[in-house]
């Protein structure tokens, strides 16, 4: 399945808060980690579905997101099994409204 990167976010305790954060995980079945998960946001390329990939490690995320604002992640191919959780969907914005 082959996969297009939209969008990234940051599922930390210390970018949300650590009551906002472990809500977060309770509702995108994510165990709570120290250091929390970093979130791709991808659409299928044969269908055009939303899906959200999850990694332990943040900080790839983070050079993810920095490489998308200078276009260095054309070709970009990601290695297999740094994602190791997948959810259908992307995080609705308005979450965090009741947290």
């Amino acid at each position: 399945m082959a996969l297009t990167p939209r969008e990234f976010s940051f599922a930390t305790p210390a970018d949300l808060g650590r009551k906002r954060y472990r809500r977060l995980c309770r509702a995108a079945r994510l165990d709570p980690i120290p250091d929390g998960w970093g979130l791709l946001h991808c659409t299928r390329n044969d269908d055009g579905a939303r899906v959200t990939l999850a990694t332990e490690d943040v900080e790839y995320v983070r050079l993810l997101a920095t490489g998308a604002r200078t276009n260095a992640l054309v070709g970009l191919t990601i290695p297999q099994g740094k994602f190791t959780q997948q959810r259908d969907g992307w995080p609705d914005p308005d979450w965090l409204n009741g947290m």
